[in-house]
């Protein structure tokens, strides 16, 4: 067919004109973009429904939505009916004051009060209530809420005391863990993730907050970053999207799964703020810490143990690693499951004839428990009394390394049964972790029947699968990290094995590296070399604690030692492998540099020049202190921030943050101690002022004033400290609270307690040469030298050349001789 000229005229004036639309329309865009700098701000939930009323549908009464709210007759889920509950010798009752709810319960005085329910906090499967203690400083903002204990199963339907976790006692009103204590404050632990765009707002100086947020639940903005831009843009019903900002909102949706992973990840994993400002695409490492497999909230084959919130147990999995997000299995939206049952599963792992689905895999009968994949790929352990999580590290179940290590496994979490040990221990015993707590702590009537099961599971297992476990080749990343963990003769090697083990989950080989900080031997220096070349952050954190821990050793050495060249350049090197992090990518890795870096003692620094002082350096501490000062309602880092100051020489600023730390928490243990030590270090210069002359009368009284302070702080730290020690019982982890509480007493002329804690010290951890040290000066100061003699050999094995040690072991000597 032949097209005539005409045609093919018109056709051209037809494409030139649509050519030149366009053209005008890329100029239009090009020139009406929005600038580069443009930042965006949050516009609240109530905008994007005007849009995206189908995505709003499904977000409503979702989890998120119900994350928090105000309390009224549709939003409060607990019956207000006069019920009372009664908890360790309280009878807390629960009732309608007109339109308000009320609590009558123990006060932070520790008298009976009536206290108004006025926020709600969660949906389901528990809902909590939130009372505000002090009023804000501000209108429109909010003051200082607690989270009360007594909660309502929303399952159940019925009221029910939340205990602390291992806490089955009675908690005085003074506890940080009581209702009223800094434990269950919403504005320092909860309010961040239950609300969008959530600023504390917490004045220092009068102890007040003034907590404001864009949205009261978890809305659009805490997902998909603040929406001003995004607005805008929509509004201008141009074309294109803005050419220097796209859809103004963050990019979740890219080839990969980290962005909309991390976006997640900071209210569901345990971390540590280190930079406010998060929002939707920024990089989760810029902003926190994540808590690596600690044994406080893992199995020490990284299977959860407490409330890991998803993000620590996932980052484990092959699913993580083979790029599935967090939306492949979840609606982003309603928050639910996108299939039901084992169609989560199989709608990614689809297999010729069922091949998972099936008896034939799963080896249950077809709709029982035992054929979920879930059963026995995400097993569950219930938290907050009612509320079961799984286990989003995606593992095989192994009843074989139950066996060898004491880990749980899916297969005896099922077929375990409490009915089958003697009544007495029945009650205790509510799941499975139960089961491996009471086997823990060396109840034998329960390791038995564990063993057996988990040995009748084993063999069951390899009959069914004789081939999993070879090919599983994770779990050979499970077992090192077993052994890393643990008092073996082998741990150094097998952990330093795992830190470079660049096929494992970057969360092993940094949880590897950190459980050898503690060990006495060194790890070998190559391995810290390869860790601090690491691409993930976590793990090059790790590496930089334990290049810290070297570091001090041979600052300890060097100083105490004939000029030694070899160790001169050895700490050269390790101070300047250090110093070349300052300008790491990530805040995370910077901020740790810093401190490694301004923990070894300043005459030691020297050898590495300016290297180690530079800009770079005093960047990266003022963004540690930063970090410290975003919670500083929380003792522990006024505490720490007052340790840095004083360290750096600055005895004002340190006086200062000490203070602050015991406004905030006056219950807590530290702060007072290192206040009156500067006090007294005041004073001490004070009265040898005036022993050069100065002896007016207002010096005479601020030295009376200065000494009479530092006294009664030491009293009260002494008195905080036994109260401490007596919560912590025989715990043996507790063998710093232990010391500190000896040293205290000896300072108050408590000879008897000072020698039954500092031996206590001692005893749970015997290759301390802190509590060694501690404990031989007591004995020399009491004069029983034969005790104090092993100790100081002890000292001396670990660092012969030390001219403290030296000194303490010839007076020990020269007591022995005198007393023969």
């Amino acid at each position: 067919m032949k097209i005539s000229a005409n045609w093919k005229i018109l056709c051209l004036i037809a494409i030139l004109i649509i050519a030149s639309l366009v053209g005008g329309m890329l100029y239009s865009e090009r020139n009406n973009a929005l600038p580069a700098d443009a930042v965006a701000s949050y516009v609240g939930g109530a905008t994007c429904v005007e849009c995206h009323q189908k995505e709003a549908n499904a977000f409503h009464h979702s989890h998120h939505d119900l994350a928090m709210d105000v309390a009224n007759r549709e939003t409060v889920l607990g019956k207000f009916d006069g019920t009372t509950i009664e908890h360790y010798g309280i009878s807390s009752t629960v009732f309608m004051d007109g339109e308000r709810f009320m609590v009558n319960t123990e006060g932070p005085e520790g008298t009976m009060q009536d206290f108004e329910v006025t926020m709600v906090f969660g949906y389901e499967p528990l809902q909590q209530y939130m009372v505000q203690l002090k009023p804000p400083s501000s209108p429109d903002t909010l003051g200082q809420y607690q989270v009360l204990r007594i909660s309502w199963d929303v399952i159940n339907q019925q009221w029910f005391y939340l205990s602390p976790p291992d806490v089955d006692e009675k908690l005085d009103p003074s506890d940080p863990l009581h209702w009223t204590g800094i434990s269950q404050r919403w504005n320092t632990n909860c309010a961040t993730c239950h609300s969008t765009n959530l600023q504390k707002n917490f004045d220092a100086e009068t102890g007040i907050y003034a907590t404001t947020f864009t949205d009261i639940d978890v809305n659009c903005e805490a997902c998909h970053g603040p929406g001003s831009l995004h607005v805008q843009i929509a509004k201008q019903r141009r074309f294109f999207w803005d050419r220097n900002h796209g859809y103004g909102l963050a990019k979740l949706k890219t080839t990969s799964n980290l962005p909309q992973i991390e976006t997640c990840a900071p209210c569901h994993s345990r971390r540590t703020e280190i930079c406010s400002g998060f929002q939707a695409g920024d990089r989760f490492s810029d902003h926190y810490a994540l808590q690596t497999l600690s044994k406080q909230i893992y199995h020490d084959d990284g299977q959860i143990r407490d409330e890991d919130y998803v993000y620590g147990s996932f980052v484990q999995s092959k699913m993580f690693h083979n790029g599935i997000r967090c939306s492949d299995c979840h609606d982003p939206h309603s928050a639910k499951l996108k299939h039901n049952a084992n169609q989560v599963c199989t709608s990614c792992h689809q297999h010729p004839a069922g091949k998972y689905d099936s008896p034939a895999h799963h080896r249950h009968a077809v709709g029982s428990k035992g054929s979920l994949c879930v059963e026995c790929h995400m097993p569950s352990t219930t938290y907050m009394a009612v509320d079961a999580r799984r286990d989003h590290s995606f593992r095989i179940p192994r009843p074989d390394l139950s066996l060898k290590y004491g880990t749980p496994n899916a297969c005896t979490a099922c077929h375990i049964d409490s009915k089958l040990l003697p009544p007495d221990e029945q009650p205790k015993l509510r799941q499975y972790l139960d089961w491996i707590i009471e086997s823990e702590n060396g109840n034998e009537i329960v390791a038995a029947e564990l063993k057996k099961v988990n040995q009748q599971m084993a063999d069951t297992f390899e009959q069914w699968y004789p081939q999993a476990a070879t090919k599983n080749d994770r779990s050979k990343y499970y077992e090192q990290l077993v052994a890393a963990k643990s008092n073996d003769e082998n741990a150094v090697e097998i952990g330093s094995q795992l830190a470079v083990e660049k096929s494992a989950p970057a969360i092993f080989r940094a949880s590897a590296l950190e459980e050898l900080i503690t060990r006495p031997e060194s790890v070998p220096a190559d391995i810290l070399d390869k860790s601090l070349n690491d691409i993930d952050p976590n793990v090059i954190v790790a590496a930089l604690q334990n290049r810290q821990q070297q570091m001090l050793a041979d600052a300890d050495q060097y100083r105490y030692s004939a000029e030694n060249t070899t160790l001169r350049y050895k700490l050269k090197n390790q101070l300047e492998q250090v110093a070349n992090l300052l300008d790491h990518e990530s805040r995370q890795v910077r901020i740790t540099a810093a401190r490694s870096i301004a923990n070894v003692p300043a005459d030691i620094r020297s050898v590495a020049g300016r290297k180690v002082n530079n800009s770079a350096f005093t960047e990266a501490m003022d963004q540690y202190k930063q970090s410290l000062r975003l919670a500083d309602d929380i003792a522990a880092n006024n505490l720490i921030l007052g340790g840095i100051y004083e360290s750096e020489g600055k005895l004002e600023k340190a006086e200062d943050a000490y203070r602050a730390a015991i406004k905030v928490e006056p219950s807590f243990t530290g702060p007072r101690s290192n206040l009156a030590a500067i006090l007294e270090q005041k004073s001490r210069r004070l009265t040898n002022e005036a022993a050069r002359g100065n002896n007016s009368s207002s010096l005479a009284r601020l030295i009376q004033t200065l000494s009479a302070e530092s006294k009664r702080l030491r009293v009260e730290e002494n008195q905080l400290l036994r109260i401490d020690v007596q919560r912590a019982g025989d715990l043996t982890s507790a063998h710093g609270l232990f010391y500190r509480y000896g040293l205290s007493s000896y300072l108050m002329g408590d000879q008897e307690t000072a020698e039954k804690y500092l031996l206590k010290a001692y005893e749970n951890d015997p290759e301390s040469p802190t509590y060694a040290l501690g404990l031989a000066v007591f004995y020399n100061q009491s004069k029983n030298y034969e005790a104090a003699l092993p100790l100081v050999k002890q000292l001396l094995k670990s660092n012969p050349d030390h001219p403290g040690f030296k000194s303490l072991r010839d007076e020990v000597l020269a007591g022995l001789s005198n007393n023969q």
